[in-house]
């Protein structure tokens, strides 16, 4: 295969990665878009999207297991309802509370969720339905293709901005979410429902975020815990591309995917050597693939403080 070949491919998979952390991250954006809140259990809550297909598609809690489209229909309805009960049980009493208070309250929502995962499956890797083992790829020009996965990712997550972008812009729901966000009191004396506007917000990112979860799954052949790990690379997207801009989420995902696959294969494939005194062998680039895009994300923020699409303020002292 030729550099051009190789660099094509890995270019690809890195977009393919990226649409995978968009779908969570778009999630992400959405909430603090509308709601102000920093939702720190959202590695987390993609995680438990990911299990939940194996709860219904697989019969290790439950004694029949439903067909894999079934389990992933069912695994969405679980998300929409998920988000209504967190918003009318958790973050609801929280309106209007310090941010602190809220931040403490995802942190913690993210332990419960880990912890309860764990109770139910210990930490080990679960094998996804044969139904949903994506072994094809797509050929793509110049000798490049994309992985199964990452193809359904990348379409999943440009329908999902395409259908977010449009609902802010384009319908009444949209507009007074965005009213709402811009300033909440205004919309209060407008007559604007803040608490169905929040609990519509969360609904719609929950079940963007496990929809994410289940691809991410989908792209390893199962759930893993490793899911909740992408949450800091996550964040770091959507700090990138601006925390109130759902096509800012994208575009630093994607950035940060390609960042991250393009340090993975030219950068972890350092000289190899050994650290004198020992027989153990190390890699000079090993593990940079995951440091390159916060690097990156630093430089840009020292330029650009509220990210490529973020919304600037300025507070009068």
């Amino acid at each position: 295969m030729s550099e051009l070949a190789t660099f094509l491919d890995i270019a690809v998979s890195g977009v393919g990665l990226g649409a995978l952390y968009a779908l969570v991250a778009m999630g992400f954006s959405l909430i603090y878009k509308v709601t102000g809140v920093l939702n720190f259990a959202q590695g987390q809550i993609a995680m438990v999207g990911a299990y939940s297909v194996v709860i219904f598609g697989t019969t290790s809690l439950l004694p029949t297991a439903l067909p894999a489209a079934a389990a992933v229909v069912v695994t969405i309805l679980v998300g929409i309802l998920l988000g209504l009960l967190l918003e009318r049980v958790v973050f609801r009493p929280f309106i209007g509370e310090p941010v602190l208070s809220i931040i403490i309250v995802t942190l913690a929502l993210g332990s419960i969720l880990e912890g309860s995962i764990a109770f139910l499956f210990g930490r080990n890797f679960k094998a996804y339905p044969s139904a949903l083992t994506v072994d094809w790829s797509v050929s793509l020009p110049l000798g490049a293709s994309i992985q199964g996965a990452y193809a359904l990712a990348a379409v999943a997550a440009l329908a999902v901005v395409v259908l977010l972008l449009a609902f802010f812009k384009q319908s009444v729901v949209g507009s007074i979410l965005r009213a709402s966000a811009s300033d909440e009191q205004a919309a209060m004396a407008l007559g604007v429902s803040i608490e169905r506007t929040v609990a519509l917000a969360w609904t719609i990112s929950i079940t963007i975020t496990a929809i994410g979860g289940i691809l991410l799954a989908v792209s390893s052949g199962g759930a893993a815990f490793s899911i909740e790990t992408t949450g800091i690379i996550i964040f770091a997207a959507v700090v990138f591309g601006g925390l109130d801009s759902i096509l800012g989420a994208f575009v630093g995902s994607i950035i940060v995917g390609l960042l991250q696959e393009l340090g993975s294969y030219y950068l972890e494939g350092g000289t190899a050597v050994y650290v004198p005194g020992t027989s153990v062998q190390a890699n000079l680039g090993a593990g940079f693939g995951e440091i390159l895009p916060l690097l990156f994300l630093l430089a840009v923020i020292v330029v650009k403080p509220y990210g490529l699409f973020g919304t600037e303020r300025i507070e009068r002292l």
